[in-house]
């Protein structure tokens, strides 16, 4: 047995657009109000029938109440709060239990009477006086009909058995006039067919009332066996059944919601492993790029050293990363002169290659026969001023370039900003600075020269500040006095000792702490003609 709800009923079977204007209004209104009034017949025809049906019972069999049948009114009022849903029966309404209860003890008008009370027990759920007479005439009228059936089929004997397949038959008619007058009234208030509602909400029903009726042989049995007592021993079952049902669908729910965080999870596991997949192909095409730049970049640098009369030449470079901003470079004035360059762009990585770029294809640009290095640094400025202007990050560079002269034995040095030259002779070290401003700041600069003459044996060393600038674990920094007196002990030693003993001494200073910038030395050394 079912009942009425308000959120079980919809207003329309169809989507309907926004009405506007007062004649819509009106008619909406109208409608509604014949709809209101063609449930109120229906409710009304339900409840004479039931009434007939109640005259029709106490005609038949005029028999006074029994007093127990209280205890069946009580419980059928009880349970018909009581709901539950098993798996695969559907939902068992358990205020049809103690009516058919009652049907098989009591007879049909005491079976009546039961189900009437049942119905009025919605007043629980609603307030609508509609709705409770409904109820109350379908339960009333459906177990009528059932109990007609239920009659005409029960033998004479009392052996309970013989109840049970007249039983099951009253079920069914009572499930498909109880549900038929059901989808009736939710037909006439929702405007779809009621053979649609039907089938939507009932027609799968069969199975929870036949598992009510198998509880109510049970009620019966236990009452015929020991009374009222029979009925309190049936409480702790229904109930049984309705929490252990609350228990299951409580079950069910956290389980659908674990299994959701367990299907949500992988999800997430799945998109998070095809991203990283992803990133890991987007990491290895960029590496595969900067690997490219990498080649690219050491490929500008010289191979080697030129063969040059009277002149040795060494040179080590270390990029902190793949890529760096140190420069060296051999470059062919055109003249006989030679020009040596060693440079340092401001920061590391691949924005700093991609400026020393820039500045080793202007100074090639620049080298003229009979130019000298200063003005090679003012073309240089000219252009790297122009292209880095307006750059949304600090860019320079600092370098020197010294010119050297086979014939004259002499090297011409101009320095923009960068580290000071070393100069080792037989009467000491001594140091070239910088007087010049970095290059890419401004143009309209220009760039000071020293000449100085060169005996066999001297020395000169350029170097970036990666060497001068590798800090002890203590924070000091190795510093260009250490430098300068590294490759005064040095001077009798080959050019290439003198490099790998300035490597080893910087990384024993620096101890466990791993360099910090790109590190490059040059080394340039008078030999005898």
């Amino acid at each position: 047995m079912d009942e009425v709800r308000v959120d079980e009923v919809r207003v329309d079977g169809t989507d309907r657009r926004a009405v506007t204007g007062a004649a819509q209004s009106e008619r909406l209104g109208e409608t509604a109000a014949r709809t209101h009034a063609a449930v109120s017949l229906y409710v009304a025809l339900v409840a004479a029938a039931a009434v007939a049906a109640g005259l029709l019972a106490v005609l038949r069999d005029p028999s006074p109440l029994p007093l127990d049948l209280v205890a069946f009114v009580a419980l059928a009022t009880v349970t018909d709060l009581r709901e539950v849903r098993l798996p695969v029966v559907g939902v068992v309404t358990l205020s049809f239990v103690p009516v058919l209860a009652a049907l098989i003890v009591f007879g049909l008008w005491p079976a009546l009477l039961v189900a009437a009370v049942s119905g009025l027990a919605t007043a629980w759920f609603t307030r609508d006086p509609v709705k409770i007479l409904f109820n109350a005439a379908n339960y009333a009228l459906s177990t009528f009909l059932a109990g007609l059936v239920y009659l005409a089929l029960v033998p004479t004997g009392e052996h309970l058995l013989d109840k049970v397949l007249p039983t099951f038959a009253a079920t069914a008619v009572d499930f498909f006039a109880s549900t038929v007058l059901l989808a009736g009234v939710v037909a006439m208030a929702s405007g779809e067919r009621a053979l649609r509602i039907w089938r939507q909400n009932y027609q799968w029903g069969l199975p929870s009332y036949l598992t009510g009726s198998t509880i109510a042989l049970l009620v019966a049995w236990l009452y015929l066996a020991f009374g009222i007592a029979g009925l309190i021993l049936v409480l702790p079952p229904l109930y049984l059944i309705y929490y252990s049902y609350d228990i299951y669908v409580q079950r069910v729910r956290d389980s659908a919601a674990f299994g959701a965080e367990i299907a949500s999870f992988k999800e997430e596991l799945a998109a998070s492993s095809a991203l990283h997949d992803e990133l890991r192909a987007t990491q290895s095409k960029v590496a595969a790029e900067i690997e490219r730049a990498r080649r690219i970049q050491h490929d500008l640098l010289p191979a080697a050293a030129p063969e040059v009369p009277g002149l040795a030449l060494e040179q080590r470079i270390e990029f902190l990363g793949e890529m760096g901003g140190d420069y060296y470079d051999y470059l062919d004035f055109g003249d006989g002169r030679l020009g040596v360059v060693c440079g340092d762009v401001m920061g590391k990585g691949l924005a700093a290659a991609l400026i020393m770029a820039m500045a080793r294809s202007l100074l090639h640009d620049a080298m003229v026969p009979g130019r000298s290095p200063g003005d090679v640094l003012h073309d240089v400025n000219e252009s790297l001023a122009r292209d880095l202007e307006g750059q949304s990050l600090p860019c320079f560079l600092t370098l020197t370039l010294l010119a050297y002269d086979p014939e004259m034995r002499t090297v011409t040095v101009a320095s923009a900003g960068h580290n000071p030259v070393l100069v080792l002779g037989e009467d000491g070290a001594r140091r070239l600075p910088a007087r010049g401003a970095v290059l890419g700041v401004r143009a309209g600069l220009d760039f000071p020269e020293d000449v100085i003459a060169l005996g066999p044996g001297d020395r000169l060393a350029l170097y970036t500040d990666g060497l001068t600038e590798a800090r002890a674990p203590g924070g000091e920094l190795f510093g260009v006095d250490r430098l300068e007196e590294l490759l005064g002990r040095c001077r009798g030693r080959g050019l290439g000792d003198a490099l790998g003993a300035t490597w080893a001494e910087i990384a024993a200073f620096r101890g466990e702490a791993p360099p910090s910038d790109d590190a490059t030395l040059l080394l340039l050394e008078v030999t005898k003609p």
